[in-house]
């Protein structure tokens, strides 16, 4: 930048004086030019090294029988194909965000030392754990099985008897989805609670049901594994990125934290001083049907509650329950994925990706991207 000014006290020279140096100009406007130049390199270089590209590549040379007779377009395209540019982009690592809104272990040594601030960061640290191969193999059977009736706010899965009938209510299309999410999110974890023997975090494959039998104690760990995993993902994107979900986000917010500091209240301030992870699996479970039904309450709370009772009592026993969940589970998941967000799921892809990003990816490319019936649940979330 340039100054100029004159001598006028003196009146003996009326030469400008200037003041600067040309680095001022040119330095940031360089360095403006760099930057540009590096982001739109960087944006280039993802997308060329990007899977959806890869794949497109791959489709065009299989399609294209002229190409395959060339000698260079093979060896570029496997160049092509082994570049990642890791240092560019955050590769999504195949694993899925855990969260739990009940609180089941005692925390007395936690509420005497840390303030309540810190506290609330303990409680919604979420654990990352690779996404289990039932899991994939649940989610897939239930892409088959909808996509020709579209998709389904869990409904689908507990049509399969009278029994499963009787949950449909737990399924209200009038409450926002994150209100459902909750509910089979906390009569899951109490369930869980009754049947800890099932519980693994990546068992080593999915063991098929015999026909014209029980299932096999493999075949209820993988539909424990996959019902638990799923439920604690939707429940971390309830509490860490409601942006996701087709409910308003501040909504969601608002109710998750006030479902989650009732929960709190009701396991630690009227439990009477003795934890649920102390008493037996079947005492724990009863147990925690009696707190979070209690009258005083949040709704939803005790709506869990009813739930997690009616899922105990199936007549097909555990067995039934587990496999009900699982295709509850798989089958929400895939009615949460469409989303108009495209910002949220841009972001998400910065951090690194989100299962429900990659979903969302899948069911647009074949073309589901409305989910039937949410119009009222958008609406009600929304106070329209």
């Amino acid at each position: 930048m340039y100054f100029c000014t004159t001598n006028k006290l003196g009146m003996l020279s009326e030469q400008p004086i200037w003041f600067g140096r040309v680095h001022f100009d040119l330095v940031p406007g360089l360095l403006l030019v760099v930057f540009v130049v590096v982001a739109e390199a960087r944006d280039i270089a993802s997308h060329i090294c990007s899977n959806w590209t890869k794949v497109i590549l791959t489709c065009h040379c299989v399609r294209r029988a002229s190409l395959k007779l060339s000698p260079v377009v093979p060896k570029w395209v496997g160049r092509l194909l082994r570049c990642r540019c890791d240092r560019l982009m955050m590769h999504w690592n195949d694993k899925m965000r855990q969260s739990s809104l009940l609180l089941l272990h005692p925390r007395q040594f936690h509420q005497l030392v840390l303030p309540g601030c810190l506290l609330r960061l303990l409680d919604r640290k979420k654990k990352n754990v690779e996404v289990p191969t039932v899991v994939k193999a649940c989610i897939i059977d239930a892409l088959r099985s909808t996509s020709s009736g579209g998709l389904r706010k869990g409904t689908t899965s507990l049509c399969q008897s009278q029994d499963d009938r009787s949950l449909l209510w737990a399924c209200n299309s009038r409450k926002g989805t994150s209100d459902t999410i909750l509910v089979w999110h906390i009569a899951t974890t109490i369930l869980e609670v009754r049947h800890p023997h099932h519980q693994h975090d990546d068992p080593p494959q999915q063991t098929p049901t015999p026909q014209g039998g029980r299932p096999s104690s493999a075949s209820i760990s993988d539909k424990t594994t996959a019902a638990t995993h799923l439920s604690r993902y939707c429940a971390y994107l309830v509490a860490s990125f409601p942006e996701l979900l087709p409910d308003d986000d501040t909504w969601s917010e608002d109710l998750y934290n006030k479902v989650k500091n009732d929960a709190d209240q009701a396991l630690t301030t009227r439990s009477g001083g003795i934890a649920v992870s102390s008493l037996s699996p079947e005492a724990g479970y009863l147990r925690l049907i009696q707190l979070l039904g209690a009258t005083q309450n949040h709704e939803l709370l005790k709506d869990a509650a009813k739930l997690a009772a009616q899922l105990g009592e199936l007549t097909e026993g555990e067995e039934m329950a587990w496999e009900l969940l699982a295709g509850f589970w798989s089958e929400l998941i895939l009615y949460l994925a469409p989303s108009d967000n495209l910002k949220g799921h841009l972001q998400a892809v910065n951090r690194g990706g989100e299962l429900i990003t990659l979903l969302w990816a899948l069911l647009t490319h074949i073309g589901m991207i409305d989910r039937p019936g949410d119009i009222a649940a958008s609406a009600l979330a929304t106070g329209v």
